[in-house]
């Protein structure tokens, strides 16, 4: 049995983002924004040779790519825009990948010069928005030897709560956090065990595999 491990399905900004997609208050969705923002220009600038493996669309796209994937299934058209900011033959140090669903369209963005770091999520439906700006907290809790049997583990503070904004149909206008979601990974262990010993569905479909890897070849084919 071979399946990828996909932990990020159970970040808690990307399964409160969920919560408030299905709560139905954004109304129809017509734009999704993904972003996943450096500020490390050593790292681009220390890599002398472009290499499609260790690009930065392979090593973080293939996330953020992921979680869309896990939600919306097969977008209907894909744009791309992967550069070399320091110019040709040099590290993949951003992209800008558009996944169009009708008249939805969401965006996953990424680069290693942003001093300061965009929203997580942003959603905008026709009735409201909703702005996610901090990540889910678990793999700074990991890096700080902060481990998952402590209570708090990756619950995020009422300060990094999201806000929702949106017009009831009265057209009365409303702004609130929203209470996050908590990120788990081990949910994803639980899926894996569920699969293997009671032999359910895996949680990471093949083909959901196999369309990540062919937008990632897509993306990165025209770089050199």
């Amino acid at each position: 049995m071979l399946q990828c491990y996909q932990n990020r399905r159970f970040d808690s900004d990307f399964l409160t983002t969920q919560k408030v997609i299905e709560s139905g208050v954004l109304g129809e969705l017509l734009e999704l924004e993904m972003h996943y923002d450096y500020y490390r220009p050593s790292v681009p600038e220390s890599a002398q040779e472009f290499s499609r493996i260790n690009s930065y669309l392979y090593g973080h796209g293939c996330h953020t790519l992921d979680q869309v994937i896990s939600y919306f299934g097969k977008p209907d058209q894909v744009h791309y825009d992967v550069r070399q900011l320091l110019g040709p033959g040099r590290m993949n140090d951003y992209f800008d990948v558009d996944l169009y669903y009708g008249q939805l369209k969401v965006s996953v963005k990424s680069s290693y010069f942003r001093l300061k770091e965009r929203p997580s999520f942003i959603v905008y439906g026709k009735k409201g928005v909703f702005v996610k700006q901090h990540k889910d907290r678990q793999e700074e809790h990991l890096k700080l030897f902060y481990m998952p049997d402590n209570p708090d583990f990756g619950i995020e503070r009422p300060e990094e709560y999201g806000v929702l904004t949106w017009i009831d149909d009265q057209q009365v206008y409303h702004e609130e956090k929203v209470v996050s979601e908590r990120g788990d990974y081990s949910r994803y262990y639980d899926a894996l065990y569920d699969t293997l010993v009671h032999g359910k569905e895996k949680l990471v479909k093949d083909e959901e595999t196999l369309l990540q890897i062919r937008l990632l070849e897509e993306g990165i084919k025209s770089l050199q």
